[in-house]
């Protein structure tokens, strides 16, 4: 390989992630101009309806415009598909690298993520591929700011969607003895066995409260000291715990992609000396695509439900 023909290798791969830098960029000042300019209520307001639109970027998109990008300074080599594969690899593993590293992103919703950038960014060089391989690619080069449209286009359109994550664990206990451990519950011992836990991901760990009364502080305590601060909004003794969160910790896993809204936890007496305990969450998702990012939501939810319950349930029989 000549050494111009890996620098415009190069310039490809650092222009397909200075596109991506961009856009993010472009959208987080976007959303600090009414602050840095001082601009009136009312003209706050209409410019930080646009800005909302456009304030998370479409992870099909945006990837997309990366690969272009990248497929241009590609243009003049004959490269096979394989060729394309490979460089892309290299290429979309730079976005998430530097994010860890110099912006502090979680690394369990970097390996989320990457899918999307690779296999949407992959599908963007594809495209270059064919736009470019004409006399007229650098007027081709315009399907960029047309994207960029698009992509607040797609802002526009979406709204925010509340969801409800729901598991259920039978416990051979009576109600009386699994409510003992509902309102709060000691420390897990248990070793995680979900594999994001491994890589990272934050496992429930003990919860505390101040009491089973409605407006008692509680705290949902997880590894890595985070911290859900809590308060209890309903409660029927044996039957019912429902609980605001009033305060979500500054992890980079949880920090504008998702909020939490309410956790509840239900009992059911089945009648036979067992209990049926319902765990739900309420939450707001932020990213999108939000087919893709709702189901590792849920996913990662219900490993959540299922580690507190399955704790719940073993203190419970224990007691009998």
């Amino acid at each position: 390989m000549t050494g111009r023909r890996l620098l415009r290798i190069i310039l490809g791969l650092v222009a397909a992630n200075v596109v991506g830098v961009a856009f993010c960029f472009a959208f987080v000042l976007l959303f600090q101009f009414p602050d840095k300019v001082g601009l009136p209520s009312r003209a706050q307001q209409w410019f930080y309806g646009f800005a909302v639109m456009a304030i998370w970027p479409s992870l099909v998109l945006v990837p997309m415009a990366m690969g272009i990008a990248a497929a241009y300074f590609w243009r003049s080599f004959s490269f096979n598909l394989w060729e394309y594969f490979l460089w892309w690899v290299i290429t979309s593993l730079v976005a998430p690298i530097g994010a860890y590293l110099f912006f502090k992103e979680g690394a369990v919703c970097l390996l989320i993520g990457f899918p999307i950038l690779f296999v949407c960014g992959f599908a963007g060089v594809l495209v270059g591929r064919l736009l470019f391989k004409s006399k007229m690619a650098a007027m081709n080069l315009s399907v960029i700011p047309v994207l960029l449209i698009a992509t607040l286009a797609e802002g526009k359109l979406r709204q925010e969607q509340q969801g409800v994550v729901e598991g259920r664990l039978l416990i051979n206990a009576p109600a009386a003895a699994v409510w003992n451990y509902v309102v709060s519950f000691p420390a897990i011992d248990a070793a995680p066995n979900y594999w994001l836990n491994k890589v990272g991901l934050p496992s429930p760990l003990a919860t505390t409260c101040q009491g089973a009364f409605v407006g008692a502080a509680r705290e949902c305590i997880f590894t890595n000291g985070l911290v859900f601060k809590e308060r209890v909004s309903e409660i029927t003794p044996m039957g019912l715990l429902t609980f605001q969160i009033v305060e979500q910790p500054h992890d980079p896993e949880l920090l504008g992609h998702l909020t939490l809204h309410r956790g509840q936890f239900q009992l059911i007496d089945n009648n036979d000396g067992t209990t049926t305990l319902i765990g739900r969450s309420w939450y707001t998702l932020h990213m999108r695509p939000l087919w893709y990012f709702d189901w590792w939501t849920r996913d990662v939810t219900s490993h959540v439900h299922l580690r507190v319950m399955e704790h719940i349930k073993t203190l419970a029989e224990g007691d009998r």
